[in-house]
């Protein structure tokens, strides 16, 4: 017997606790008040500027222009488009930090008990109107059809916000299952690589999802999804993350990630940033763990 009845089950719990909506069995959706949205757009503006060494801009137009200009700037931003914590700007990434903190708590007020395990690690993801070229044909490109299960372990749930640029048509794109009694528990293996575990997909056909910006999209590792682009597409600027519920542990591997509950950074918690963009890149531990493994350290307050 599979586990996706149980994952169903799951998502509807947390739509109903958390007071969200369905967009299917696997996929729910909040809206995020503008007054926290807003805040948190500015600090990731801020954010990213100070990563590609340019100046922000509130306006979104001009912000995105100067994001494209400084796109052979990779001394921080990974082959996957993730936008690395440094010294340099760690008062930046504690600022974003502290307000997509402030969107989860709203996100989960109505039952912060139901959180089982919070991620402090949120990628900020560049996906260009290209493909960044060290980035083809790597192993985990997000460009292949995927599930996070892959390299996080089966039981986390996919949290992912639009956030600047061309939303519309560079996108998550996902998919469904085919025969829903065709689903295995192996599809959500663990896998050093994406192109390994690209015969699931034999399962699965193109579903019409398109995220939309000021929302908190949710859904469960069951459902594969890429980095989409269609013609003409502009760059965009995504939140993703992981969220879990239910009594379930994450990959060894990323246990350094998670805290038991949402901080309050600036007041209980600094996130102090330990290498320099000066410094040359360091290779992950793992091909499990994150970008930020061994780079950050939490300082009680």
């Amino acid at each position: 017997m599979s586990s996706l009845q149980y994952r169903k089950d799951r998502m509807s719990q947390m739509a109903q606790t958390w007071g969200a909506e369905h967009v299917n069995e696997l996929f729910i959706r909040k809206r995020i008040p503008k007054n926290l949205y807003d805040a948190l757009r500015r600090s990731i503006g801020m954010y990213i500027a100070k990563a590609l060494h340019f100046e922000y801009s509130e306006r979104e137009d001009i912000f995105m222009l100067r994001l494209d200009a400084h796109r052979i700037d990779r001394t921080n931003v990974t082959p996957n488009g993730g936008v690395v914590p440094k010294k340099e700007y760690a008062l930046e990434y504690n600022f974003y930090i502290r307000s997509w903190c402030d969107v989860v708590k709203h996100f989960i007020e109505n039952d912060p008990s139901y959180l089982k395990k919070f991620r402090l690690t949120p990628n900020i993801r560049i996906k260009f109107a290209n493909e960044l070229e060290d980035n083809i044909g790597r192993g985990l490109d997000t460009a292949l059809p995927h599930s996070d299960a892959w390299v996080e372990g089966p039981w986390g749930m996919n949290c992912h916000l639009p956030i600047f640029g061309d939303t519309q048509r560079n996108y998550l794109h996902f998919y469904k299952l085919k025969d829903e009694s065709k689903f295995e528990d192996k599809f959500l293996e663990t896998s050093a690589e994406y192109t390994s575990m690209q015969w699931v997909t034999d399962y699965y056909e193109d579903d019409k999802i398109v995220p939309e910006q000021q929302y908190i999209n949710v859904s469960d590792y069951a459902l594969l999804h890429k980095t989409k682009r269609l013609p003409y597409a502009s760059s965009r600027v995504s939140i993703d993350t992981t969220i879990f519920a239910g009594e379930h542990d994450v990959h060894p591997d990323r246990k350094g990630e998670y805290l038991d509950s949402v901080p309050n950074i600036g007041e209980d918690l600094y996130i102090a940033c330990l290498r320099s963009e000066k410094e040359n890149v360091v290779d992950k531990k793992t091909v499990f763990s994150h970008y930020t493994s061994g780079s950050l350290k939490h300082i009680t307050l």
